[in-house]
C-alpha cells in the first residue's frame, strides 16, 4: 500500500511515497511466532515499527499542475532582464487601455515623454509579447474614426505614417479595411 502525501511550500506541489511494506522506514525484527486457529501451526510475521520514515529528495511531481503553472511563471520571469521585465509590464498595460502599433509602442516605452526606456529594452519587451498588431491596428482604426472622418486612403496613411501610428501597410491596410471608412 502506498500512502501518497502532497505538501505545498513555496507554490511549489511536492510529491512524496513512501511504500509500507518495502520502504526503509519497515525495519524487520525479529519475527514471532503464532499458531493460527485452522491448524495449530506457527505463521511468522513482522510487527510494524515506529522509526521515524526517510524521504527521498524532493523532485517536484511532473503530475502537479501547480507546480508546471509555476514553474513555467518563474521561467518566463527568469529569461529576462529586470528592466525588459519592467518595460514588458508597462507594455501590457498600455496595451490594455489602448492601442499602438509595433513601432508606437517602441516609442512610448523608450521616449523620454513616454517611459524612458533604452530603445533596445523597449524593443525586447515589445518583441517578447504575442500581440495581435492587426488587431491593434482595427483598434487605432476605429478610434480615429470615433472623433473624425477619414477617406479609406486617409485612414490607411494616418494609421502607416511614421508621424502617426507607425502600423506596417499592410497593418494600417487590413486596420482600415474593417471600418466603415473602406466599406
Amino acid at each position: 500500500m502506498k500512502k501518497i502525501v502532497i505538501g505545498v511550500g513555496i507554490g511549489i506541489a511536492l510529491l512524496v511515497i513512501a511504500t509500507a511494506c518495502n520502504s526503509p522506514t519497515t525495519r524487520a525484527s525479529a519475527p514471532t511466532e503464532q499458531p493460527t486457529a485452522a491448524t495449530d501451526q506457527p505463521t511468522t510475521s513482522q510487527p510494524a515499527t515506529t522509526q521515524p520514515a526517510t524521504y527521498p529528495p524532493s523532485t517536484p511531481s511532473p503530475t502537479s499542475p501547480s507546480h508546471n503553472d509555476e514553474t513555467s511563471t518563474v521561467e518566463a520571469a527568469a529569461q529576462f532582464s529586470p528592466q525588459v521585465e519592467m518595460a514588458r509590464d508597462k507594455a501590457q498595460s498600455y496595451l490594455g487601455f489602448s492601442a499602438f502599433s509595433r513601432n508606437g509602442l517602441i516609442r512610448q516605452l523608450s521616449s523620454d515623454a513616454g517611459e524612458g526606456f533604452p530603445k533596445a529594452v523597449a524593443t525586447e519587451a515589445v518583441d517578447s509579447l504575442s500581440v495581435d498588431w492587426n488587431a491593434q491596428a482595427v483598434k487605432s482604426a476605429e478610434s480615429y474614426l470615433s472623433f473624425t472622418s477619414f477617406s479609406c486612403s486617409g485612414l490607411k496613411q494616418q494609421l502607416s505614417s511614421s508621424a502617426g501610428e507607425g502600423y506596417t501597410k499592410a497593418q494600417a491596410a487590413y486596420g482600415a479595411g474593417r471600418t466603415d471608412a473602406c466599406k
